[in-house]
C-alpha cells in the first residue's frame, strides 16, 4: 500500500506484520499510534478483514478517537465499524 512508504524500516515492517495480533512498545513520540493506524489500515486494505472483527484499544479515550480519524481518513468511512476504546 502506497500510504506505507511514509513509515520509517521498523514501523513499516510492524505495518505489514498481519498474522496475528502486535504489541508495539516504545518510547514518547516514537510513531507507534502511526504505526498501529497503518497496520489497520493495512489489513483493511488487504481485504484481510473486515473493520468490525477488528478490535484496537488504547490507554484513553482520547487516543481511540484520534486513532480511528486517522484510520477513517486512510481506508474511508466503512474503517467507522472498528471496535475502539480502552481498556
Amino acid at each position: 500500500m502506497d500510504f506505507l512508504k511514509e513509515l520509517n524500516e521498523p514501523q513499516c515492517a510492524a505495518a505489514e506484520a498481519t498474522d496475528g495480533p502486535v504489541m508495539i512498545i516504545a518510547g514518547a513520540g516514537s510513531g507507534k499510534t502511526r504505526t498501529l493506524t497503518y497496520r489497520l489500515a493495512n489489513i483493511i486494505g488487504k481485504n484481510l478483514a473486515d473493520p468490525f472483527e477488528i478490535l484496537a484499544l488504547t490507554f484513553t479515550n482520547k487516543a481511540a478517537k484520534e486513532m480511528k480519524e486517522r484510520i477513517v481518513h486512510l481506508v474511508g468511512p466503512e474503517a467507522k465499524n472498528i471496535w475502539m476504546g480502552t481498556f
